[in-house]
């Protein structure tokens, strides 16, 4: 199965095929089961059932591949059980399923289905299915069938229309098990995309105004790892949920979680027993109300290969609530203006955004021409103020309003172009791509400095690049000129490949010693420093009239 999928995302019934026994491992793990009452679903079937989701009012969507009327597909050769479906189940006061039915229209196909999540609205949903679009099977090169997320909008017969692939699927790694930030504007999904950690990790794009996205962005150390990050979910109160066989755990995958707004530094904390088990726990979903939801298991004793599991806090009925009513008595003013950090130049339709701890955007403006915006806020309350500005790199700050009446919080932005004047051409600001003596190798600061190339390209799409290289003034002029075209050659080919772009896009030039940056030309005395200044590559944007 390694070889079917190095990969994920198995959908849990791919994990039991590649995941390899595992001895409880001599940790502490916290066990709340006076606290949790865990249900094992009436409708688990003895086939794989798992990844509820919560979707209108009183329902959830959940995958099966049960034998019905509506899934007579072949079997998968993966565990000899039939493809995935999507059913929707009505569920009464204690998280069971009163009845099913198979999801309508083109939700399930001959292949898998899973993992769906939708947005606040219930308008848009993303979901996991192998790659297969319009009614076409995208085989990898080696002949294999991956997973990849897809976006369809819903109507409110709850039936999936206008159903479209995420930009960054591809024929050859997964993509999936999608889940959305509180504000609906972060996508975070798990992958085994290169650039990844471990063998899956969990990523995460911003979803534009436009309906577009940004370049997919790892979590990161703290929440990837050598192993496999994968099951996202983000609570209502922003925690970030997810399952990982690598963090320590009770046996294979076990279900954590950490704050999403400090993923680089917050605790992964196991979230114990009765959730966790000896084998796969996963697909973990709270409800709004935090007090219940279900996850995923194959654990000892259930009805199935996958069952699903409904949780509830055995303290939920204790608690009286009350509903809380805040008067906001006291305000401040947060305010600033927008220039440009070079040249002082204000910077008219600046976008300012105010936001929440959890994210969320509480206002949003354009400046004017004088650059200026002006927020009331309540007092003693945390923000985040963003700026952005095309052609100007993002800049946010945060801000703690105080407990005095109309006091006013000054926030100014100094904005940083993306792009330069080099004499008469316009280049990508980032700091010099310089290589050490006689080398065209990139190195890990080269390669640093070469991903924002790679982001700018994607942010700016019809942008086109020269990668023009230079050398210093030691060696013969031939010599230097065959260096500096390797060494262009070998910079827009690191950019080709990790950015995936067609290669018209951008092109290799190498100009030899030509056109030094200080003295140092032949018969001229310098330091090594001085000489390694003019070793060195600027990404010259050949069309700006498109950045206009």
């Amino acid at each position: 199965m390694l070889k079917y999928f190095y990969t994920i995302l198995s959908f849990s019934l791919i994990i039991s095929f590649f995941s390899q026994e595992t001895e409880n491992k001599d940790t502490e793990i916290p066990d709340y089961s006076e606290d949790y009452t865990v249900t094992n679903l009436n409708i688990n079937s003895f086939d794989s059932d798992f990844a509820a989701s919560y979707f209108k009012e009183n329902q959830i969507i959940f995958s099966s591949t049960r034998k019905d009327s509506d899934n007579r597909n072949k079997k998968w050769k993966g565990n000899d059980q039939r493809f995935l479906n999507f059913y929707v189940g009505e569920i009464n006061n204690d998280g069971q399923v009163l009845s099913y039915e198979s999801l309508g229209g083109k939700a399930n196909t001959r292949w898998h289905e899973s993992n769906a999540v939708f947005n606040k609205e219930r308008t848009k949903v993303y979901f996991t299915r192998n790659t297969y679009y319009d009614n076409k099977k995208i085989l990898s090169r080696d002949r294999r069938l991956k997973l990849s997320l897809y976006i369809a909008d819903v109507k409110e017969d709850g039936t999936w229309y206008n159903i479209v692939p995420f930009p960054y699927n591809s024929a050859d790694y997964s993509t999936g098990h999608p889940t959305l930030s509180l504000d609906g504007k972060t996508l975070y999904f798990a992958s085994d995309m290169p650039g990844g950690k471990g063998s899956v990790d969990i990523f995460k794009v911003e979803i534009t105004e436009t309906g577009t996205f940004t370049v997919p962005e790892n979590l990161g150390g703290n929440v990837n790892t050598p192993g496999r990050e994968m099951f996202p979910f983000i609570a209502a109160d922003g925690t970030l949920y997810f399952s990982s066989d690598y963090h320590e755990g009770l046996g294979r995958l076990d279900i954590f979680k950490t704050d999403s707004d400090e993923l680089e530094l917050a605790a992964i904390q196991n979230i114990g027993i009765p959730f966790n088990s000896s084998r796969d726990d996963f697909s973990f979903v709270l409800n709004d109300n935090l007090k219940e939801g279900y996850f995923s298991s194959n654990r000892t004793g259930g009805k199935g290969d996958d069952d699903i599991y409904y949780f509830r806090n055995n303290k939920w009925e204790e608690e009286e609530e009350e509903e809380v009513i805040v008067e906001v008595a006291c305000n401040n003013i947060i305010k600033g203006t927008v220039i440009d950090a070079e040249t002082g130049d204000l910077l008219k339709d600046a976008l300012i955004e105010i936001l929440e701890k959890n994210k969320k955007t509480v206002f949003k403006v354009k400046v004017g021409e004088d650059a200026a915006y002006s927020f009331e806020a309540p007092c003693n309350t945390s923000y985040t103020v963003k700026a952005s500005k095309s052609l100007y790199k993002d800049k946010l700050i945060d801000v703690q309003t105080s407990d005095i009446l109309g006091q006013e919080k000054i926030v100014d932005f100094n904005l940083v172009p993306e792009v330069r004047k080099s004499g008469d051409k316009l280049v990508i600001d980032i700091e010099s791509i310089y290589f050490d003596y006689d080398s065209a190798e990139i190195t890990p600061r080269a390669a640093t400095e070469l991903d924002k190339v790679i982001l700018f390209m994607f942010k700016y799409p019809n942008v086109i690049v020269e990668g023009g290289s230079h050398t210093d003034c030691r060696g013969s002029d031939k010599y230097n000129m065959s260096l500096s075209q390797r060494r262009a050659s070998s910079t827009v080919s690191y950019i080709i490949r990790n950015g995936k772009f067609d290669s018209s896009r951008i092109y290799a030039t190498g100009y030899g010693e030509t056109q030094p940056v200080n003295k140092c030309v032949d018969g001229i005395k310098c330091t090594e420093a001085e000489h390694s200044l003019n070793r060195r590559t600027e990404f010259v944007i050949v069309n700006p009239e498109v950045l206009e």
